[in-house]
């Protein structure tokens, strides 16, 4: 029985790395829908501001800027083809205006057209003769005095976001004053056999977390409420950074460990964090932007695409990379939720299952796990330092 819980707790720690990673990436019998809305209320509402924006460089003629357009804002990290850059077709004064250039973009224009591209995202594979279907986008490229630029719009509900879209509200800098707080709920059930005998278990894991960045300083709170095998776990932890020119990394880092310990000098390890940047909202969100959705609400990334998010975003990390692969099916989601142009929520639902073996015991595992981020009061957060409080 020592080996059992040896092992599960090995399982344990690795469904709370898998959780806090993909976060700082239903139950109940309530609808999707109603869950939704629900959040979307609490966060005051979801809305746009992206109107588009203009390639930086400028092309000498209309089909590079076209070409330009395919290769850096819709294709990833893809390698594309470009089998055809059609005839470029001058938009009417109509026509322009319902594009809603913005003023900083429409300035200088002298002409607006639109060219349909066709390409592939695949090489041609001579051994299987098989030829990768080709697609065709409409581009809109601008003619200034001097040379073309092309015009990133905002991606249509239902389309592959572009890049400049992605780059806007994902943009770390946005989130240099804001509060961060986030939930995670999760639920593992493990059925093992081992020596002939066949165990089960469950365990329950809540896990909250409060961050403001502000100034110059970050204020952390963390609380861990979990059960397993007849065990009740709970802890807080409580982290204060301050930059600090002084400090041989830059910073100062205090740590609180529980209510009745006092503030001492840290560092980011002893809340599970490895660098600042992690402390970042949204700071392992860095998927190719081909991998998500718009969405009226902001964008998605879809159940197909989940797979990819766990090997890119989760896969150097040792504890989760060792069980990545090991019969892992995934069945999840992530929404992202935009208020007034910034990301300003982010909801994970879904399930993981495995069928493994560790160190000869032989194991089904389920991991259900919701998880819920808002990340508000931008520009007006205000972080306060508790060590000198106390």
């Amino acid at each position: 029985m020592k080996k059992a819980k040896s092992v599960f707790k090995k399982l344990l720690a690795f469904s709370i790395a898998l959780a806090m990673l993909m976060a700082i990436g239903c139950s109940g019998g309530e609808s999707e829908a109603k869950k939704q809305q629900t959040f979307i209320n609490s966060l005051g509402g979801v809305s746009e501001t992206y109107a588009g924006a203009v390639s930086e460089t400028g092309y000498e003629t209309a089909a590079s800027a076209a070409e330009a357009y395919v290769e850096e804002q819709i294709v990833g990290d893809n390698d594309v083809n470009i089998v055809n850059v059609g005839a470029g077709v001058e938009l009417s004064s109509e026509q322009v205006t319902a594009l809603n250039l913005p003023e900083e973009i429409s300035e200088g224009v002298v002409s607006v057209e639109e060219i349909e591209v066709e390409y592939s995202e695949n090489e041609q594979v001579p051994l299987l003769r098989e030829v990768a279907q080709t697609k065709k986008v409409k581009v809109y490229v601008i003619k200034y005095e001097t040379d073309w630029k092309y015009f990133t719009p905002l991606p249509i509900t239902g389309d592959t976001l572009n890049k400049s879209y992605y780059d806007s509200i994902f943009d770390a800098d946005k989130y240099k004053n804001c509060t961060l707080s986030q939930e995670v709920i999760m639920n593992m059930k493990v059925k093992a056999n081992y020596d002939g005998q066949n165990i089960s278990t469950t365990a329950k894991v809540k896990m909250t977390t409060l961050i403001k960045h502000a100034a110059g300083k970050i204020y952390v709170e963390m609380t861990t409420n979990m059960s397993m095998m007849g065990m009740d776990e709970n802890n807080t932890v409580k982290m204060y950074i301050e930059e600090n020119e002084n400090s041989y990394n830059g910073y100062l880092c205090y740590v609180k460990m529980d209510d009745e310990s006092s503030w001492e000098e840290g560092d980011l390890y002893a809340a599970g964090f490895d660098s600042l940047d992690s402390l970042t909202p949204f700071h392992d969100q860095y998927l190719d932007y081909t991998y998500f959705k718009k969405t009226d609400y902001g964008c998605e990334l879809s159940k197909e695409n989940f797979q990819e998010y766990i090997e890119q975003a989760l896969g150097d990390n040792e504890l989760v990379g060792a069980y990545l692969g090991q019969g892992m099916t995934i069945d999840m989601f992530a929404k992202y939720y935009v208020s007034n142009g910034v990301l300003s929520g982010m909801r994970m639902d879904g399930t993981i299952g495995m069928n493994m073996t560790e160190d000869g015991m032989a194991m089904k595992i389920s991991i259900d796990m919701q998880t819920n981020v808002t990340c508000t009061d931008y520009g007006t957060t205000v972080v306060t330092n508790p060590v000198q409080a106390a």
